[in-house]
């Protein structure tokens, strides 16, 4: 079929594998479950005797002031909804009826913590993103992923199959963007391979889904030969008029239509998360210095691609921070398997896409990809989980939170490989500092350290730098555990900085210190020498890691999250016009913090004192009036606005 001129055509995001494994059987198994202590509220579940009708349900219903929310005739059951409180009392009068068999709460029960699904040790990816962890706070519920894709396995019609990985999925508002009909069946595999890392069943059978609570959305935007510009646009819309709360698109091009753009900003209008994949270097699986549309759009967080190892896959584009278009986060891409263990991402979709079948969409294998296709449902995955335990965040808000729950890979920070790093579910959904807001403080560990990566011929010794860095601000005092393999090598020495106390233990190097003056961004307080032994002449990895890091900061008052995704801080100190790094004076470090800000990489910024010009928000002009002020120069003076420098009365307000 043809398209029309004005169509751009992009390509979804994922190169395959060759590994299939034949899936289990079509009808898949019910979840494993923890017992709980949970009920479904205001449910009471009546079992009817095998002598009443069905007739009767409703009877009982109306004899207890209740409505009839479902009837099994299969199960001989009905299921009753009372007002809450009603309970017992309606329990005690139905056991009571000779119609009813029995009539008990209706008990909730959870998918176990730990996937026993046959083939979930094989999902290295689940592991590195601490999916696990993050299973003991959220499965998603509640939340709408919209997957605007080739379409996803999801019901049988016609020629196709719902795939027997995604049998227990809850799917909403099927839309197909590409003809208009309300059928979007995958022709390609793809995007039923992303569905499943998102809500893959938790079944013993295979392997196992992120979030397999939330409901799905599927959308098919892209037809055998691309997909279309004007089908992603309308694609948004549908996803957003329907209640998506996140869109999740593994796919791009290097041209962004304009309908696209006003169908982007439309979701951001309404507070749907956008995810995209950052791309795969245009297929030539060299990664790119500059990422795909619409990952590249400010308001979609883009996501590139990690092998098992944590290092940048090959393939993945990337791109610097220009304003707020680089790349942000990174995710489990995985690379072609070579190693035998299963290097790509696994997941259920048709068997032909790996080898394992015929052309038939209704058979179904374990097919391991690679791709930032793979990488982006992960952040579209662990977004899900944010949204489940804090449903009120606004979009910018889930996106600086995002940023800041992550690991730092690459250059200290931001850097343009690898974005804030890898983003890890646990530190994005805990209310660490238990303040009841979800912000950067949470997500961000106080300090982080790292080691760095050498390689050394074994009887040799390398003196390795221990970089830290400190995300709030003060930092007073910190201690950092660096462990080794004593096979492999041993630390022989340490050469700490000035108020710096370096231990070597055993396998272990304690770096500890308090400094005078609090700590801020980064530094490197000691060099540990290590000498490799063992082995012949040849070159190895050194098998050093941090293994804990602890870090006590002062009270710094009040965290408040803005509009925009990033954090202020109200200390309870004296605030002043133009401190935006809270430190109560206003020196080069709050230009330095604009620019930050202006960059679009602050994330602990007290933007109620930086906006000096009282514009609405912090801008290169509000630079120029600090500097100005430090350098003593004379700048107009804007009316009704606090000088530079003089007093503000402390933040009170609690966030919206």
């Amino acid at each position: 079929m043809s398209l029309p001129a004005a169509s751009r055509i992009v390509v979804p995001l994922a190169v395959l594998a060759v590994l299939g494994v034949l899936a289990g059987p079509a009808t898949a198994a019910s979840p494993e479950v923890t017992e709980r202590a949970d009920y479904a509220a205001g449910e009471v579940v009546v079992r009817l005797s095998a002598e009443s009708p069905y007739a009767d349900s409703a009877r009982l219903a109306s004899q207890v002031g209740a409505t009839v929310e479902r009837v099994s005739a299969r199960g001989g059951f009905a299921t009753l909804l009372l007002p809450l409180g009603q309970e017992a009392e309606a329990i005690e009068r139905l056991r009571a009826d000779p119609a009813v068999e029995s009539a008990e709460l209706n008990a909730l029960k959870q998918p176990s913590r730990i996937p026993v699904d046959e083939f979930f040790p094989l999902q290295w990816n689940m592991k590195l993103i601490g999916a696990p962890e993050a299973w003991n706070t959220s499965f998603g519920s509640g939340v709408t992923i919209a997957v605007l894709d080739t379409g996803v396995a999801y019901e049988n019609y016609n020629q196709f199959g719902r795939s027997p990985g995604l049998s227990q999925t809850r799917f909403v508002s099927p839309y197909d963007a590409t003809d208009g009909t309300t059928h979007a069946n995958d022709e390609d595999g793809h995007g039923t391979h992303v569905t499943g890392t998102l809500v893959q069943d938790w079944d013993a059978f295979g392997v196992a889904g992120l979030v397999p609570q939330a409901a799905i959305m599927p959308v098919r935007v892209c037809r055998p030969s691309g997909c279309s510009a004007d089908s992603i646009a309308d694609g948004v819309y549908w996803a957003v008029d329907h209640g998506a709360d996140v869109i999740n698109l593994s796919l791009g091009g290097p041209v962004l239509a304009t309908i696209e753009r006003e169908a982007f900003a439309y979701a951001e209008a309404a507070g749907v998360v956008v995810v995209a994949a950052a791309g795969n270097g245009g297929g030539d699986l060299i990664g790119d210095p500059t990422l795909d549309f619409p990952a590249r759009m400010e308001s979609v967080v883009s996501v590139g691609a990690l092998d098992r190892n944590m290092e940048r896959a090959g393939y993945s584009s990337y791109g610097e921070h220009e304003g707020d278009d680089g790349l942000h986060l990174m995710g489990p891409g995985g690379i072609k398997d070579v190693s035998g263990n299963g290097d790509g991402i696994l997941q259920n979709t048709y068997a032909f896409t790996c080898g394992a079948g015929p052309e038939d969409y209704k058979q179904f294998a374990l097919c391991s990809y690679f791709g930032t296709s793979m990488a982006t449902p992960h952040v579209s995955g662990i977004a899900a989980m944010l949204l489940s335990v804090h449903p009120d965040l606004s979009a910018a808000q889930v996106r600086g939170v995002l940023r800041c729950a992550s690991l730092d890979l690459g250059d200290p920070g931001y850097d343009a490989e690898y974005g804030a790093g890898m983003l890890f579910a646990p530190a994005a959904i805990a209310d660490q500092d238990e303040d009841g807001i979800v912000d950067c403080f949470d997500a961000r560990p106080a300090l982080t350290a790292s080691i760095a990566k050498v390689d050394v011929r074994p009887g040799e010794t390398v003196s390795v730098p221990l970089d830290i860095s400190a995300w709030w601000p003060g930092v007073t005092s910190y201690e950092v555990q660096v462990s080794f393999s004593p096979a492999v090598v041993e630390a022989v020495g340490c050469t700490p900085r000035e108020e710096t106390v370096c231990v070597i233990e055993d396998d272990l190097v304690t770096v500890s210190g308090s400094p005078s003056s609090p700590l801020a961004g980064n530094f490197r307080p000691a060099y540990i020498d290590f000498e490799a032994s063992g082995g012949l002449n040849t070159f190895t990895s050194l098998h050093v890691v941090v293994t804990a890091v602890s870090a006590r900061v002062p009270d710094i008052g009040l965290r408040l999250f803005t509009e925009d995704g990033s954090i202020r801080i109200s200390d309870p100190g004296p605030t002043l016009a133009g401190d935006l790094d809270c430190d109560s004076k206003v020196g080069p470090d709050d230009v330095i913090d604009i620019l930050r800000a202006v960059g679009g990489s602050a994330e602990a910024l007290c933007f109620a004192q930086g906006d000096v010009n009282c514009s609405g928000g912090v801008d290169a002009f509000d630079g120029l009036a600090i500097i100005a002020y430090i350098a003593e120069i004379a700048h107009p003076a804007v009316a009704d606005c606090p000088e530079i420098g003089s007093s503000l009365a402390p933040e009170s307000e609690e966030p919206e």
